[in-house]
């Protein structure tokens, strides 16, 4: 098998294609009746993003934080505090930094501090946006030596040390004796290292360790989910499961894994000089044109940019989206959720996955005829004027439309940047200026047949490491230690033996009707008659929901989806209820307890299934 990354295509011949009738009782072809095509994964398309917009001279920078729309940077000149894309102020007495973060604040009160490591592993807040203030002592941190920063969740905060690691929570710092964390990340009540076997993974709510054997890890991350991602020197990527099993993602052999990022629900990796984003069906895909130093280290942004530093030097880049991309997710997307997901998902019965933009991009030619031969969807399902005239459209664009160049990136990341401007309806191909009844002729060939002319019985191997081994260490009785300064009488009742619980995907069931009366409990009191987003009958809800634009301050901005059909971590609906902190706006129910795990779970599922009607 050659350096790229190996996917599946399934062909099958035209009358077929796209129909389900008569096929739907066939089995799924076995591995062996499958056509391996080695094709490279689809790019990606990033552009810069301006920050420093006086281009001041900030001489050479090692660590950043954001503090809303300002940015915050460490180096040989200090911090530097940019406000609107110039310095504002400066503070000189530290001229060596480790790392960075915007963390909750470290005293209890509301709001967040933008606090940094220097090289010598003191703790400094930014404060007032002006000044340097050491608050090592504040975090109980004086008789360590410090070396990383990390966010746990909503309400603390994790420092990597010489000798473990210590969280804290505004009202005291605990603290755990492990060398492996000295260098650590966090997220979603998380905190994993990388150790000379693979990772270690330490869950501050059961207060136990994992260790994970992973032949040549070189980077840890954790995703959306609060889930372990990890990169190797082959250039491999292992993600953790619900069930915490350790599975590897699509093939990746460009060069070795050096850093992984979360940012909003992206993972952002440098992978041997160039930067791109992991997607665990298709691997890594690369930005197109950008290379990286050897020593770049990636920051994630919880608007989906990234900032890479290496040498010194510091740029941030955010995904692009392609107009024929766009005008799929606007107008395609929302017809395929509706009409086509009961066949056409993965492991559907139509045997073809079409849930995917490339996908369409793949079949364009037989999707055509399907849809003007009326064969799509099969009887008695229907297509309604307006949707045969959006797939049309899509399927037609003019000649100055642009090329299907430029990848998912939308789809798979999870963000978006600048796709103002663009006319969704754009009426073009064959339906430009004519009656919505009018019928298009196919005069070309009825029985034209696709012909697989791949071979027919290569077998992909998976040369990958076979035992990413999972091993539960269990508590380790090192004694945790109450460093902080206000001991206001907090009990720390030791492990809770609670078992693992699995708050993934469940059976979708048949539809929205298993949804909805979720949604009635707890969203429509306040999303009722009133405001942009009404679900007070389960139609309007579907109907406002699934392949609709996230809409309202930050959110209008984001590039999300309120539904993504098969994609619940890019769905503002299950960001805003999953527990944790969305990508944009507020989590849901406002001002309410989150949602019991087995409604979230019941979501995810529908989403995940396709957002079936």
């Amino acid at each position: 098998m050659n350096n790229t990354a190996a996917r599946w295509t399934l062909l099958a011949a035209v009358a077929t294609l796209l129909g389900c009738g008569d096929d739907a009782s066939l089995n799924p072809p076995t591995d062996a009746s499958r056509a391996v095509e080695d094709v490279a994964p689809e790019p990606i398309t990033a552009q810069v993003l301006s920050w420093n917009a006086a281009m001041a001279d900030l001489g050479m920078i090692t660590a950043v934080a954001e503090s809303g729309d300002d940015v915050v940077v460490f180096g040989e000149r200090g911090m530097q505090w940019l406000s609107g894309g110039a310095v504002s102020a400066r503070d000189m007495r530290v001229m060596m930094w480790r790392d960075a973060a915007s963390v909750p604040s470290g005293d209890g009160s509301a709001g967040r501090w933008v606090i940094a490591v220097d090289g010598a592993g003191h703790i400094w807040r930014v404060r007032d946006r002006m000044i340097l203030e050491d608050v090592t002592a504040r975090y109980g941190l004086s008789d360590q030596r410090v070396r990383s920063v990390a966010v746990l969740d909503e309400t603390r905060t994790v420092f990597g040390t010489d000798e473990g690691f210590a969280v804290a929570d505004g009202r005291r710092v605990l603290r755990w004796n492990d060398p492996s964390f000295a260098t650590l990340v966090a997220g979603g009540g998380r905190i994993a290292a990388l150790t000379a076997a693979g990772a270690r993974v330490f869950d501050v709510m059961s207060q136990r360790f994992l260790d994970y054997a992973v032949e040549g890890a070189t980077a840890v991350a954790m995703d959306a989910d609060g889930k372990l991602v990890v990169g190797t020197a082959t250039g491999s990527l292992w993600r953790e499961q619900t069930n915490g099993s350790l599975v590897p993602g699509a093939p990746t052999t460009m060069g070795a894994v050096r850093s992984i990022a979360r940012a909003g629900t992206a993972l952002w990796v440098v992978v041997g000089g160039g930067l791109g984003v992991f997607d665990a069906t298709e691997g890594v895909r690369l930005a197109g044109g950008i290379t990286v130093s050897a020593d770049a280290r990636l920051v994630g942004s919880n608007n989906g940019s990234v900032w890479v530093l290496g040498d010194g030097r510091l740029a941030r880049y955010t995904l692009t989206v392609d107009p024929r991309v766009q005008q799929w997710q606007e107008e395609v997307r929302p017809v395929f959720a509706r009409r086509c997901t009961p066949c056409h998902l993965p492991g559907g019965t139509a045997n073809i996955n079409l849930s995917r933009y490339q996908f369409w991009v793949d079949e364009t030619a037989v999707i055509e005829r399907a849809v003007v031969m009326q064969r799509m969807p099969p009887p008695p399902a229907t297509l309604t004027d307006d949707e045969r005239a959006a797939l049309m459209r899509w399927l037609n664009p003019p000649p100055d439309a642009g090329t299907d160049a430029g990848a998912d990136a939308n789809t798979d990341a999870g963000t978006s940047v600048d796709a103002s401007g663009m006319d969704a309806s754009m009426d073009g191909g064959l339906l430009d200026g004519g009656p919505r009844d009018a019928v298009v002729t196919d005069t070309g060939p009825r029985d034209a047949v696709v012909t697989d002319t791949g071979p027919r019985d290569a077998v992909v191997t998976d040369t990958g490491p076979r035992d990413a081994v999972v091993t539960d260490t269990g508590p380790r009785d090192v004694g945790v230690t109450d460093t902080g300064p206000r001991d206001v009488g907090v009990t720390d009742t030791g492990p809770r033996d609670v078992g693992v619980t699995d708050t993934g995907p469940r059976d979708g069931g048949s539809g929205f009707a298993t949804v909805y009366p979720i949604i009635q409990r707890a969203c429509v009191s306040c999303h009722g008659t009133s405001g942009a987003l009404n679900m007070s009958t389960e139609a309007l809800a579907y109907t406002n929901l699934v392949g609709v634009a996230a809409m309202g301050g930050s959110c209008a901005a984001s590039g999300l989806t309120r539904v993504t059909p098969g994609n619940a971590l890019t769905s503002q609906l299950y960001q805003k209820i999953n527990g944790t902190t969305p990508s944009c706006g507020s989590a849901m129910p406002r001002g309410a307890a989150t949602l019991p795990a087995g409604d979230i779970a019941a979501v995810r599922a529908w989403i995940e299934a396709g957002a079936a009607r």
